[in-house]
């Protein structure tokens, strides 16, 4: 399913997704009886067919998006999967996410006291063997969960291998990743006191936009690995809270699809990149399009750090060993390299595009921001990807801290040309560390860890968020977003590395395939 959506592009995304639901929805009609020899023959993952109380499934396409990755469901290909789809999930998900893949029903599945072939007795001790291995691991409950990281506890113990390395890794030896954390904590705060909060605010404009916090959900294309809906649950859940939401270009939901599902005052933005030639020259028409039918998409952010894809290894090595257990192609969103690189005189072409805020995504050097903000582009976010392209970037917020000053020397306002950064960012007293510093964070792989309790652990995540920033500013004095600045901070030690050992490296490291 993903590669169809990457071969039609990406207005064509959503009638492939909507042909294959009515593929689906048209196949449930047609019900039958199956018997477990030809359920047996189903067992591949180009053909895949399970059971699960008493009824047949095919899911062959649902098992490339399958939250949880294509091994755990072709473990039972061909096979009983009752028990282990009950160990890892609730009853309704049945209904759905697998009503429309209905084969049949069957009722001659092998029990313990019926006599089966030896290769069928082997086949299912094998799987009963797996089922034991199974952390049995319940989740606590959204009132147990009290900061962001809890939710990366929990992402962790839930989502399958493959899943996890592909949101959690960064590049090569992970040091940008790590150091995007590490910075925001040698940053301090000098609070003042008796200060008149009365009229106390973290409601903020972004971009012209009044929103209800100074954050917003950032891009990450594979939120359709850890819930089915993907970016529609973020969208919602943002929608809830009040809060923008950035659509990535690849994601599983087209922005039209997207788009009309939102509520009339959401804020959306969107996230692109140009990965050839071809792609360039049609971005103004593709600008065009969503500024005259998309109005709740306020502002274009565009990749600029695309030269090349971000050598994931931890990620790769993790890939390699779940296809040697299945025989399956489980090749990770990355898509091919770039064909085209785009330059500032292309950019310049595609400012002029459209009236849409076009916002620069992925700068990481002082003159760059500066030289955007003189050519007359709305803004910048300032981004390493997380950690995910170049390794021994520097630190977002420093990068941040930087480009502040410049800033103020050149006498830039914000209304002029707005400030962004995401990378490390997981508590509210990082958000405040980044107003202070003239710049909206944007939140996201904590986003999608709490969406594996759905919108409401989305939206339980922003609430977190909110209440931290609220506590901080009052203690730091600050009655509203526009009080904040750098005197709130103490940035002594923000540039102090101290090289200490890199415990981090052993244990975020993955062993080589097939190496005792």
């Amino acid at each position: 399913m993903i590669r169809e959506f990457r071969s039609v592009g990406f207005f064509g995304a959503a009638s492939v997704f909507w042909s294959w639901k009515l593929r689906q929805t048209l196949s449930s009609d047609q019900k039958r009886v199956v018997s477990f020899e030809e359920l047996q023959t189903h067992n591949k993952p180009d053909d895949c067919w399970i059971a699960i109380n008493q009824k047949v499934y095919d899911v062959t396409e649902f098992i490339k998006t399958h939250p949880g990755g294509v091994a755990r469901i072709l473990r039972y290909a061909g096979n009983d999967a009752t028990k282990g789809f009950h160990s890892m999930h609730h009853p309704q998900y049945l209904e759905t996410f697998l009503d429309g893949s209905l084969v049949g029903e069957i009722n001659d599945l092998p029990t313990k006291k019926k006599k089966t072939s030896t290769r069928k007795k082997q086949k299912l001790i094998e799987i009963e063997e797996q089922e034991e291995q199974v952390v049995k691991l319940i989740p606590p409950t959204l009132s147990q969960i009290f900061s962001l990281s809890d939710f990366e506890v929990v992402a962790k113990n839930v989502l399958s291998p493959a899943t996890l390395v592909y949101v959690s890794s960064g590049a090569d030896d992970e040091f940008t990743l790590r150091e995007n954390r590490y910075a925001l904590g040698r940053i301090f705060f000098r609070p003042r006191c008796l200060t008149d909060i009365s009229n106390f605010s973290i409601e903020t404009d972004i971009l012209g936009v009044r929103t209800a916090a100074p954050f917003f959900i950032s891009s990450f294309t594979g939120s359709n690995l850890i819930q089915p809906e993907g970016e529609k649950i973020l969208a919602r859940a943002a929608a809830e809270e009040k809060i923008a939401y950035m659509a990535p270009k690849r994601g599983s939901v087209s922005l039209e699809q997207l788009h009309a599902e939102t509520a009339h005052g959401q804020v959306l933005f969107y996230q692109h990149e140009f990965e050839s030639a071809e792609e360039l020259r049609e971005a103004p028409k593709l600008f065009k399009h969503i500024e005259a039918t998309m109005p709740q998409v306020k502002a274009i952010f565009v990749n600029v750090d695309t030269a090349a894809r971000g050598h994931r290894e931890k990620e790769y090595k993790v890939r390699e060993m779940e296809a040697g257990k299945t025989n399956a192609n489980l090749a990770g969103l990355l898509g091919s390299e770039p064909e085209y690189v785009a330059t500032w005189q292309d950019f310049e072409t595609i400012r002029k595009s459209t009236n849409l805020p076009i916002i620069l995504k992925g700068l990481q050097r002082k003159e760059d921001i500066l030289k955007a903000a003189e050519l007359g582009f709305r803004g910048a976010l300032i981004s390493n990807s997380g950690g995910r392209q170049l390794d021994f970037s520097k630190p977002a917020i420093e990068t941040l801290a930087e480009v502040h000053e410049a800033l103020k020397e050149k006498k830039i306002e914000r209304n002029q040309f707005q400030l962004f950064v995401e990378g490390g960012f997981s508590r509210g007293s990082d958000v405040i560390k980044a107003l202070c510093l003239g710049a909206i964070p944007a939140i996201g792989r904590p986003m999608l860890y709490s969406e594996v309790y759905g919108q409401k652990g989305v939206e339980k995540a922003s609430q977190l968020l909110k209440e931290e920033i609220t506590r901080d500013m009052k203690l730091l004095g600050a009655g509203n977003v526009s009080c904040l600045d750098d005197s709130y901070l103490d940035l002594s030690s923000l540039t102090v590395k101290l090289w200490v050992p890199d415990f981090q490296y052993e244990r975020n490291y993955t062993p080589m395939v097939n190496v005792i």
